[in-house]
């Protein structure tokens, strides 16, 4: 039986070829596929991470509840000790405090809205690795009046190193304060929601030009596991109730905001594409193996007309798209893996259009994504193509196995 089958699928160049192609495109379709959304998903919750909630963050409740209005008022006043204590937890790897406030900047006679970051330079780097998205100039040091400011920010305000950025704001006790910060750097982390309105400046200046010393909005921690941020929430916010500290709260990522909603979302329709993909490919190959049976219509009622039963009909077209789906899902596996790979490394630039929907964003993107090549989506994506095919094969085998050899052999 076997050796009938192969003797068929190399009888018929053609339509082995057409077959096994419609296989192998699906393969390293679902490939490509899985790599990219997996690529996107990671990124948007790195970025969604290192740049806003990190796995946990340490607030005043009074601000927590009015975050969007920056309450300088609601700080962390005893932020050194407080620090100290989350550092003891064998969960925590890093801490770091920051100060966030509003800022009307102007711009050509209009006012843009951004938002100022005050930061430990040295503390920071291991949470939002600014050194490594600067573009232009150096990073900000501790005891300068020093900014980095996001490229987008940066042109949209005529902006480059070594020129000067003129901050007025609101202090904690509600009275305008200035400072003017010489822009050392310019960092692009291919988020256009932040390159477009952050400038960071360091915690001390911050404080200063805030009346917050010794004081910051938030601690940002980063833990050695990130599920087990809800753990080591309660943990700590059970420390703050046995030292009497129940203003402070600890906010796991997964409580944070809008944006884990929208992740949250993204996954379960970016899970729906994927099956979207799965089914268009599996119908694909159906109706490849259906035709394929079509054109054989004449040679298997000679094969009934032979004493071929029924079952080994079926078990002859099984065997064919068994042989077929495994060198098939072989090939499209082989450059699915080539594609997967070049994506992991190279990315897609979509900066053109996310230039054109700048604003529309509130939430992580990503100029340039970048899929994540596994070894595992190649292994599942070649399962697939080998699986669908054999089981695409059962509709027209069972339909062929039903076929009157006299019809059958009568067919042109």
């Amino acid at each position: 039986m076997f050796k009938i089958a192969l003797r068929n699928i190399w009888r018929n160049k053609r339509r082995t070829l057409l077959t096994g192609s419609s296989i192998a495109a699906a393969v390293m379709i679902v490939i490509y596929v899985w790599s990219f959304i997996s690529g996107v998903i990671e990124f948007s919750f790195d970025n969604f991470i290192r740049i806003q909630s990190g796995h946990l963050r340490i607030l005043n409740i009074n601000y927590l509840r009015r975050e969007k209005m920056f309450p300088l008022e609601a700080n962390i006043a005893d932020y050194s000790a407080i620090q100290k204590m989350i550092e003891e937890n064998p969960q925590v790897t890093t801490t770091a405090g920051r100060i966030k406030f509003g800022v009307l900047l102007e711009k050509q006679g209009e006012e843009k809205p951004v938002m100022g970051v005050g930061i430990d330079p040295q503390k920071e780097e291991a949470i939002s690795h600014l050194s490594q998205y600067l573009v232009a100039g150096k990073k900000i040091e501790t005891g300068e009046k020093q900014t980095n400011v996001g490229e987008i920010l940066a042109k949209e305000l005529g902006l480059k190193v070594g020129d000067t950025l003129t901050v007025v704001t609101q202090t904690a006790y509600g009275s305008m304060a200035a400072m003017n910060l010489k822009v050392v750097g310019i960092f692009r982390y291919g988020v256009p929601s932040y390159d477009g309105r952050i400038f960071y400046l360091p915690l001390d200046k911050a404080q200063e030009l805030l009346d917050l010393s010794g004081r910051v909005t938030e601690i940002f921690v980063l833990l050695k596991d990130k599920d087990q941020a809800p753990a080591v929430a309660r943990e700590i916010n059970g420390l703050f109730k046995e030292k009497k500290l129940e203003n402070y709260t600890a906010v796991p990522w997964q409580d944070q905001g809008i944006v884990y909603f929208w992740m949250r979302m993204a996954k379960s329709v970016y899970g729906f594409i994927c099956f979207l993909i799965l089914l268009l490919a599996s119908f694909a190959i159906l109706n490849t193996m259906f035709m394929s049976v079509l054109e054989r219509t004449r040679e298997i009622g000679m094969l009934k007309a032979l004493g071929m039963k029924n079952r080994q009909i079926i078990w002859l077209i099984l065997f064919e798209a068994l042989v077929m789906g495994i060198g098939a899902s072989f090939v499209g596996a082989l450059f699915g893996s080539v594609i997967s790979f070049y994506l992991s490394t190279q990315g897609i630039d979509l900066s053109a259009i996310f230039e054109k929907m700048r604003g529309t964003f509130n939430f992580p993107v990503s100029y340039v994504y970048r899929g994540i090549f596994s070894w595992a989506n190649v292994f599942w994506g070649f399962v697939f193509g080998v699986f669908f095919s054999v089981l695409a094969a059962l509709p027209p085998a069972w339909a062929a196995a039903k076929m009157e050899p006299e019809k059958a052999m009568r067919t042109i």
